[in-house]
């Protein structure tokens, strides 16, 4: 393997590295989303129950039951819009890494076959003058 092979290589590792570990940060972010939307569940399932009590000793707190549930709902609401931009930019840093790994690789791959190429146009060379070699000395 060739000093360009090895760089290339490790270009190619350390990318992927990057990448796993933007990877990871983006899954953490996706489960932070998964939590908000359970914690906006189950506060909707909250307000369902706390809307249908039809107790008379309960109507007065009824109103400012509902207005926090609204306030906290929003607050969700705003948090999950904010994780969204958040997990959109991760996802745009995962893909920006496995490009570069890719590019590496294809920049391995490509120096390898060259120098493949050049190998064999060597030895046909070679190959070819050698044989030239011995019709010259089969006609001296």
């Amino acid at each position: 393997m060739t000093r360009r092979d090895k760089t290339y290589a490790l270009l190619a590792r350390l990318h992927n590295q990057q990448m796993e570990a933007q990877a990871g940060q983006l899954v953490s972010l996706q489960g932070t989303a998964a939590q908000l939307e359970a914690e906006r569940a189950a506060l909707e399932e909250s307000r369902r129950a706390g809307a249908s009590v039809t107790m008379i000793e309960a109507m007065p707190y009824r109103g400012q039951f509902l207005m926090t549930v609204r306030r906290e709902n929003l607050r969700i609401s705003n948090q999950l819009n904010d994780i969204e931009k958040r997990i959109e930019a991760q996802r745009d840093k995962v893909l920006e890494c496995y490009r570069d790994a890719r590019s590496a690789e294809l920049l391995g791959e490509e120096a390898r076959t060259v120098a493949q190429f050049t190998a064999q146009e060597a030895a046909q060379a070679e190959a070819d003058e050698m044989v030239l070699l011995r019709r010259i000395a089969g006609n001296g």
